[in-house]
């Protein structure tokens, strides 16, 4: 099984990477035989979406192409998003446009949502509302909201983040696992050719 863990923050050296290296080592605690890989939207800085990108020239070449068969190949995808100004980042937003064809489709992601303070529900709300239609992703029921994320140290964290996290995200890795295995035979009658987008 193959999962991809996006961090969409815009700074090198995140927060947001800092748990999608998190995320990642506690999946292969959970099934060594996992396959992750991270993909970090500020190390590779994609362009907004054009239509410059169905000519297939410079990034959206060969870099391009490399992403989107790793996202194809995935079963499952969990999404690391910090809260910009009440928001889900730019490149997030970005990456549901670019990802048209069928990298996401019918398969389980998880949204992670991460603050600096208190806040970090918004960005949730705002995938869960705009980003399906077209991609076709499966957002589980399931969410993690890591807050005061500069205290985030599993085992020992600081006095604003609860014990019980830690738990919690095991449990919901565990049904994003259990999603991603399941969903597979529904993928076999998927007519993306006459129904490429949704309604």
């Amino acid at each position: 099984m193959k999962i991809s863990v996006v961090s969409t923050s815009h700074r090198s050296n995140s927060q947001s990477k800092k748990i999608s290296v998190f995320l990642k080592n506690n999946l292969s605690k959970i099934d060594p035989k996992i396959d992750s890989f991270i993909l970090d939207l500020a190390d590779v800085a994609l362009p907004l979406w054009s239509s410059e990108k169905k000519e297939g020239k410079g990034v959206w070449g060969k870099t391009w192409n490399s992403i989107s068969d790793k996202l194809t190949k995935s079963d499952g995808f969990i999404l690391v998003v910090p809260e910009y100004g009440g928001m889900a980042t730019p490149a997030a937003k970005n990456l549901f446009l670019l990802c048209g064809n069928g990298e996401f489709a019918h398969k389980p992601g998880l949204i992670v949502s991460v603050s600096s303070g208190n806040g970090g529900a918004y960005p949730i709300a705002e995938l869960r509302s705009s980003s399906y239609k077209n991609t076709h992703i499966m957002w589980i029921p399931e969410n993690i909201i890591i807050r005061n994320v500069e205290e985030f140290n599993p085992g020992s964290h600081g006095k604003n983040i609860p014990d019980w996290l830690d738990n919690r995200i095991d449990y919901v890795l565990n049904l994003l696992l259990a999603y991603a295995s399941n969903m597979k035979p529904l993928r076999t009658i998927i007519n993306r050719k006459d129904f490429g987008n949704g309604m």
